[in-house]
């Protein structure tokens, strides 16, 4: 069930005592199928943000969501969605309401290295993922292993492809991404799980400079692979900004972060397309599933011909120098000393 604007103001004065809305209006940022959203105003010039689910199953990503929140609430130095009031729906929906963060969503397709609002992306991405996973678990939020979350995925593309709607090119290439066993050392961390530019909020400082004021869209943290909260980056930014933002984030990190991580972030950022597919045919909207099929087809058609994994560097093999070169003579030959295939094989880990 989609509800209007009105009706998600009616519902956020049930759940706030005192809220009286006196506006309200569609909200752009943090959209799902699955969440009816909504900007309201009340009496006392105070704005809410208002979001309901249509479904029990997204009802507990709602929960979650807020769970998530109210525990970096104090640790990330920006500001939460912390909920001032929720409400069960006879259905088994749930309704949150918190109040609005003032800024607005940082499109990571203008992202230039030299802005400082990619270090500070870089630093804040690093504050979360340095929070003790003991954070998110004890709270009862999603914690995987990195090979159970290396399953996690295959199962899900299984279940891209019994949908029929996925171009076979890419569920091979995905497959051996994910069978590259590899690439998965990672060591799991507290993350947002769906970090996009419409999540990271933020507004001018008084030196004119961009700055981060919050951070909405929670709904899917859980403890697990830290490329995800880069997937979006990945697939928006340039490069440059990219590199800008792994660099700092790196300096930030109280771990290393392990080598595959932007490598596994673009695989993700690519089973993104496959996530709005569930979403859209769990919603049961023929013209998102039918979007959603589009999009596929438009990445297989753009990745078609290049390599997820880079390869491995090929390395010269040495060889002695005589210490006194002999004569060349017309039968020597001139071709190049060859090597075999173990020796210019990349060692095994």
């Amino acid at each position: 069930m989609t509800r209007t604007p009105f009706q998600l103001a009616a519902l956020a004065s049930a759940a706030v005592p005192g809220l009286d809305p006196v506006a309200a209006g569609p909200f752009p940022l943090d959209p799902g199928h699955a969440i009816d959203v909504a900007s309201v105003e009340d009496g006392q010039g105070r704005s809410w943000i208002v979001r309901c689910s249509a479904s029990p199953a997204a009802a507990v990503a709602l929960d979650a969501g807020a769970a998530a929140a109210a525990l970096v609430a104090r640790r990330l130095g920006v500001s939460v969605p912390l909920s001032r009031g929720t409400l069960t729906l006879p259905e088994g929906g749930r309704v949150h309401v918190h109040v609005a963060i003032p800024g607005q969503g940082l499109r990571l397709s203008a992202l230039e290295p030299q802005f400082a609002i990619a270090s500070a992306l870089g630093k804040l991405i690093a504050g979360l993922h340095n929070l003790e996973p003991e954070v998110f678990e004890d709270a009862g939020l999603e914690t995987y292993t990195s090979d159970e979350y290396r399953q996690r995925r295959l199962t899900d593309l299984d279940r891209a492809a019994s949908t029929g709607r996925v171009p076979a090119a890419l569920l091979t290439r995905w497959e051996e991404a994910l069978e590259n066993v590899a690439i998965w050392q990672f060591v799991p961390v507290p993350i947002h799980g769906a970090l996009a530019g419409r999540h990271v909020l933020v507004s001018l400082g008084d030196d004119g400079e961009a700055v981060i004021r919050g951070v909405v869209g929670w709904r899917r943290a859980k403890v697990a692979d830290p490329a995800d909260d880069f997937a979006a980056l990945v697939r928006e930014a340039d490069p440059p900004a990219v590199i800008e933002v792994a660099r700092t984030y790196a300096r930030s990190r109280t771990t290393r972060p392990d080598r595959h991580l932007l490598t596994r972030a673009k695989l993700v950022s690519e089973l993104a397309f496959v996530t709005d597919l569930f979403d859209a045919l769990a919603a049961g909207y023929p013209e998102a599933v039918d979007y959603a099929t589009h999009t596929l087809q438009q990445l297989a058609d753009q990745v078609e011909g290049t390599d997820l994994i880079p390869a491995p560097p090929t390395r010269p093999v040495p060889v002695a120098e005589p210490s006194e070169p002999a004569p060349e003579t017309e039968e020597q030959s001139t071709q190049p000393v060859p090597t075999t295939e173990a020796e210019d094989a990349e060692p095994t880990r």
